[in-house]
């Protein structure tokens, strides 16, 4: 079987190119939100880079908010011009006639946007109003047509487009806009805002991660980062699957656009399970519980059966022998940084990795070293120095964005980094770091409803809304009881929804993202590509739009075999989901 490369800023290649730039690394992040979105067949070039060749070569271009000389604005005229299609976040000035807009010299920060849901690309897009975080230019139409418009908040519309569609030539050629940067919004949606750093959200200490969401800072009243109204919609998901819609309508005169699905074999929603153990010794105990409710001869490679990680301080009272033991049987042991519960720096935050995991290690000879975790008391005092110095350490997905406290989450079910989906961080700058973001949106310490947010949760996500996404919870493991656990296993198993530890979250994503389509053509109606499906996508799921040029998808084989597939309707689009091993794929329509 071969086995993708690790992802890399280049990309994977394929019909989709992403324009970045030095000038803004947010540019770059486009590649994350594709890999997130399962188009796992594009490229990353520098716009220095670009030439007539490049963009002959790809089917649609995404330009991020980049510097552009007049020389490469005249080249990506003519490409649009000649067939190709391109879409332009936060687009210079000087491309607004090929857009369809025109400048009203006016811009506003932090709005909000509502999609046309009544067609394509905006159909299965949830209707309600949205944030956006950062600026967007206000334009006029000017040709273009409106897939959104802009709103100054969450009830007052403007006359302006915050994303458009124009036709241009004769050619097929098409030009799209968002009139903000969607990288950039994505990111401080789901990791707060940078203006709040090194305050404290209700004057406490440490700062934590939540600070950076809500409350009151030393420079006066400021509204909260996420609009509560709007808590319940993974806002920032639901901006990417527009993209995701607009790339396929865009593209729907060139060829089909396969993607890979979110989950293991189609599932909608997973839980991540966690249990902070302050050496108090519950571990065992809740371990052994997970492994009753299991179902008997389990899977734990298919997330069959219960299983959690558990984040310990060295001095818990668990044995190697023990950690060893539940590691083989798909459980995850890993290390409960402890900054003292107090702030940290850029220096000493290493030097708390550095000493505990040695302690780790000394104790846990026999396990293998943590690759997931969360912060003693989620302290959270710069930015980006927590992924930072995990990924040092060989940490690669973190759990300390936290939904909490009471007074904040009111005990409603949300998702207050606007997404249920584990992404990698981004820096300041906006460059990526190779450390997810697993959001905790379940605590047993905010005065949630346990019960009642996780039917919530996982309802929306397999309910009509769509609202896909991995949930991930904190029942501290300080002891070996939690009517919390229970209710969220009682909750997913009901739901056919599974429960797994952070090292098996971070196997799957790790797999899904290094996998990719390779070699995609498409001749007289029938589509050609290959499957590169990396270790550890386990049950990965391709996607295939149903009908495309007015011709319906009636079989797809595998290596010359014929394979079944399932049809879906997902954000308003029709799929066909089928098995994505690795291989040679003919789609024919």
């Amino acid at each position: 079987m071969h086995v993708a490369d690790a992802p890399t800023p280049r990309g994977p290649g394929g019909p989709i190119l992403v324009i970045a730039g030095a000038d803004n690394p947010f540019s770059r992040y486009y590649g994350e939100i594709l890999r997130a979105e399962g188009l796992n067949a594009f490229a990353v070039k520098d716009v220095a880079d670009v030439t007539s060749a490049t963009l002959a070569a790809h089917d649609l271009a995404i330009l991020g908010d980049v510097d552009v000389t007049a020389a490469q604005i005249r080249l990506l005229r003519e490409w649009v011009r000649a067939g190709g299609d391109l879409i332009a976040m936060r687009p210079d000035a000087r491309l607004a006639g090929l857009l369809g807009l025109k400048g009203s010299g006016s811009s506003i920060s932090d709005g909000y946007l509502e999609v046309d849901t009544s067609k394509a690309p905006g159909a299965g897009i949830v209707g309600a109003t949205m944030q956006f975080h950062g600026v967007a230019d206000r334009y006029w139409l000017d040709g273009a047509t409106s897939v959104a418009g802009l709103y100054a908040d969450a009830s007052s519309a403007l006359p302006s487009p915050a994303v458009s569609v124009h036709s241009v030539g004769s050619r097929g050629g098409r030009a799209a806009a968002f009139a903000y940067d969607l990288a950039r919004s994505v990111v401080y949606t789901r990791q707060g805002d940078p203006a709040r750093l090194g305050r404290g959200g209700e004057g406490r200490s440490p700062r934590r991660s939540s600070d950076l969401f809500f409350g009151r800072s030393n420079l006066g009243a400021e509204p909260e980062w996420v609009d509560r109204s709007k808590i319940a919609i993974p806002q920032a998901d639901e901006q990417q699957r527009l993209l995701a819609n607009l790339i396929g309508d865009l593209t729907a005169d060139k060829r089909p656009l396969p993607r890979f699905w979110y989950l293991p074999r189609g599932l909608k929603a997973a839980v991540i399970m966690t249990g902070d153990d302050h050496g108090t010794g519950g571990t065992a105990g809740r371990f052994e519980d997970y492994i009753a409710e299991s179902p008997a001869g389990c899977s734990v490679a298919r997330w069959e059966c219960i299983r959690a990680s558990s984040y310990i301080f060295p001095d818990t009272p668990l044995s190697s022998a023990q950690a060893a033991s539940y590691t083989d049987q798909g459980f995850e042991v890993g290390l409960h940084v402890d900054t003292g519960c107090a702030d940290f720096t850029s220096s000493s935050l290493p030097t708390s990795f550095e000493t505990q995991l040695m302690q780790w290690r000394s104790k846990y000879p026999e396990v293998r070293l943590p690759s997931t975790e969360r912060l003693h008391c989620v302290s959270w005092s710069d930015w980006a120095s927590v992924p930072k110095t995990e990924r040092a350490n060989g940490i690669r997905l973190d759990t300390t964005y936290y939904y909490w406290p009471r007074s904040w989450v009111q005990d409603r079910p949300g998702l207050f980094t606007g997404s249920g989906l584990p992404m990698r961080f981004a820096d300041l700058d906006g460059s990526m770091i190779d450390v997810y973001q697993a959001a905790t949106q379940l605590t047993d310490e905010s005065g949630q409803s346990l019960a009642m947010t996780i039917d919530t949760l996982l309802d929306r996500a397999l309910g009509p809304e769509g609202y896909y996404g991995v949930f991930t919870a904190n029942m501290h493991a300080d002891a070996a009881a939690s009517t919390g656990s229970d209710a969220i296993v009682a909750s997913a198993k009901a739901r056919g929804v599974p429960v797994v530890s952070g090292r098996q979250m971070l196997t799957w994503l790790d797999g899904r993202n290094r996998s990719s389509f390779e070699s995609i053509e498409w001749r007289g109606g029938r589509l050609s590509f290959r499957v590169a499906a990396a270790a550890g996508a386990a049950g990965l799921r391709g996607m295939l739009p149903t009908s495309f040029g007015g011709r319906t998808l009636r079989a797809i084989t595998r290596d010359g075999r014929q394979i079944g597939f399932t049809r879906e309707t997902v954000k308003g689009v029709g799929y066909a989901f089928f098995a994505a091993s690795s291989g040679e794929y003919t789609a024919t329509y």
